[in-house]
Parts: C-alpha cells; sequence; structure tokens
C-alpha cells in the first residue's frame, strides 16, 4: 500500500514538473513574439539619409557600438558584411600590387586579418547588389544598372578604422562636403574617402 503510494506521489510531481517546464517553454516563445522595446528601425531610407549619418562618423573615434545609433544598423538588410576575405576581394582583386595603394588604414585591417570587419550600407530605397557568378558573366541583374548610392565602414578593435561613400547623387555629395570634417592626425590610422 505504501509503495503504491509513493509511486502515486512520484506520477503526480512527475505531471506537475512537465506542466510548469511546458508553460514556462509557451511563455517564452510568445515573449518573443512581443515586438521588443530596443528595436530599431533602418535610418537609412533615402541616399541623403546616408550622408548625413555618413557624415555622423568619425574614424579612430566612432566606436562600432555607436553605429546603430547613427544610422549604421548592422541587422538590416541593406547591409553587406566584408571578412577578412570580402576586404580582400573588394579592394585587391586580380593585383596583389594593389595593396601598396591602399589607404592605410585599409592596409592594416587586411594584414590583422581576425580583428577587422568592413560593413557595406545601402539605403532602403535601393536594392543590395549582390556579386557572385552569374554577375561575373553579366548574366544577372547586378550588372543591369550602376549601383547606386553605397557607404562602407571598416571596423577594427571595436573602433571605425575606415570610411568611404560612393554613388551620391550631386546634391547629396555638396551637403556632405560641408558637413564632413576632415579627421585630425591620430594615434591610430583612420581614414576617408568619398569617391565620385
Amino acid at each position: 500500500m505504501v509503495e503504491g503510494q509513493h509511486r502515486g506521489s512520484f506520477r503526480y510531481a512527475t505531471t506537475i514538473a512537465i506542466s510548469v517546464v511546458a508553460l514556462a517553454l509557451v511563455g517564452c516563445g510568445a515573449l518573443m513574439l512581443l515586438p521588443q522595446h530596443g528595436e530599431t528601425i533602418s535610418h537609412l531610407k533615402t541616399p541623403n539619409d546616408l550622408a548625413s549619418a555618413f557624415a555622423r562618423v568619425q574614424p579612430g573615434e566612432t566606436r562600432a557600438s555607436q553605429l546603430s545609433s547613427l544610422g549604421f544598423d548592422t541587422t538590416t538588410p541593406n547591409v553587406h558584411v566584408l571578412s577578412y576575405l570580402g576586404l580582400i576581394e573588394r579592394y585587391m582583386t586580380g593585383d596583389s600590387r594593389k595593396f601598396d595603394k591602399l589607404d592605410i588604414a585599409l592596409q592594416d585591417c587586411i594584414e590583422s586579418r581576425d580583428r577587422c570587419t568592413g560593413f557595406v550600407f545601402r539605403p532602403d530605397d535601393q536594392p543590395a547588389v549582390h556579386h557572385g557568378v552569374l554577375a561575373t558573366f553579366g548574366l544577372s541583374s547586378a550588372n543591369a544598372a550602376e549601383p547606386g548610392a553605397e557607404a562602407i565602414i571598416i571596423v577594427r578593435n571595436g573602433r571605425v578604422a575606415y570610411k568611404a561613400i560612393s554613388g551620391l547623387p550631386a546634391s547629396a555629395a555638396s551637403r556632405l562636403a560641408t558637413q564632413t570634417p576632415r579627421p585630425a592626425i591620430a594615434a591610430e590610422p583612420a581614414a576617408y574617402r568619398s569617391v565620385e
């Protein structure tokens, strides 16, 4: 009789434990569906927004953690992340002698390999350009038109080390030229480049 009561109590305790775990999992799942308070919405709607955000980034001073508050959210769909190999493919394709012609900050990033990451940001009104095998042979829509505005931000050791922007319309480019101070010489390499 006592043995039967222990089995019944054990079965009852097991059922309660499984129910509590199941409710906890359902609750966590429901919380994940709720909008997060800290979610950011992309601030880069147009090339003018891209230029304004770009002007606020200061190589050597801006931390990677500040990029999102400046408008450069690395989790948005129009962001392309460049690893070490991506940086080499973008800046040194075809000729290794191009390395000596690169900005000092880019050279340092390529040499540091794993401590450097690049981000290519495009406005939301323009689709991301994907480079691949089809684009190489001219068979994709990537070659149908010139790529539009894009900003490249290279982060090394948690700080922006290099920034470049290209493809801006004339109005945004002239406004950017008046907004962006050239960086002073710093202990760490800092770079700025605007490609028209």
